[in-house]
């Protein structure tokens, strides 16, 4: 599908950037290259001392639907994968720089895990989530959910591998902000610059006790030993874990999901 492609924009008057991951045809999923792109495009936008908050989404009628399923790999590949998504996920959660997702559509599995790591989720009406690890075979999801929705809801949301509505989503405080389809990113935008125009450095400050208070720098941390550690079956089928999901969403939204 051709060289994966990040967008970047930084908007000089407010502090803010849009990092895009621009892979509308393939549903914005995550191949190992394009996660070390976003993570490239993350590092060096964090660099950036104009830049003050940070705004992740993706092109088309997605935010990401996780791995990519057309990259063709082994056991080491796919071990190497999933320490490119850890690594994108714990810079995005460490930032010391507020980040907002703007989400539309599907946002499942690497995709759901990179919107959980921002510090504020904003989701169309129509969008829909799933953290399937456990269908994978790959204990991912802990680490940063139980923190979010408690640990009765995180429980749910992972053992059973369920699609949950935005609605649903927002009840349980995965998102932060829910608005009409098509409005995820301007609703994004306008977060994220009323956050820039307070103080930089009481931002970070509190993004420092927040992470801290909160434990989840370590808990992702554990989270990604146990997962290289684990002999769990998703090593070989997480190949057609995406094309499941893929069916199952379009099933979903049949049902209006």
């Amino acid at each position: 599908m051709g060289t994966p492609v990040i967008d970047v924009e930084r908007d000089r008057a407010t502090g803010v950037a849009q990092l895009r991951i621009d892979r509308p045809q393939a549903r914005n999923a995550l191949s190992t290259e394009a996660a070390v792109r976003l993570l490239r495009a993350v590092e060096h936008t964090l660099a950036d001392d104009a830049v003050r908050v940070l705004v992740l989404s993706g092109s088309g009628p997605d935010f990401c639907v996780g791995a990519d399923r057309d990259e063709e790999l082994g056991n080491e590949g796919l071990a190497g994968r999933l320490r490119a998504f850890a690594r994108l996920q714990r810079t995005v959660a460490a930032a010391p720089k507020a980040t907002v997702a703007a989400i539309e559509g599907r946002c499942v599995a690497a995709g759901a895990e990179l919107a959980a790591a921002c510090d504020i989720r904003v989701g169309a009406d129509d969008s829909v989530y799933r953290f399937p690890g456990s269908s994978m075979g790959v204990p991912i999801g802990a680490a940063k959910l139980i923190g979010l929705v408690g640990l009765g809801a995180a429980k749910d949301l992972l053992l059973t591998s369920r699609w949950v509505t935005a609605q649903d989503a927002y009840q349980l405080g995965l998102l932060q902000r829910l608005v009409p389809p098509g409005r995820a990113c301007a609703e994004a935008t306008a977060c994220a610059t009323e956050i820039s125009a307070n103080d930089p450095s009481t931002t970070a400050l509190l993004k420092s006790q927040l992470q801290r208070f909160s434990g989840v720098l370590e808990r992702i941390d554990a989270e990604l030993l146990a997962a290289e550690s684990f002999p769990g079956a998703g090593r070989e089928s997480a190949r057609g874990t995406d094309r499941e999901t893929e069916r199952g969403t379009d099933r979903e939204t049949e049902r209006g999901a």
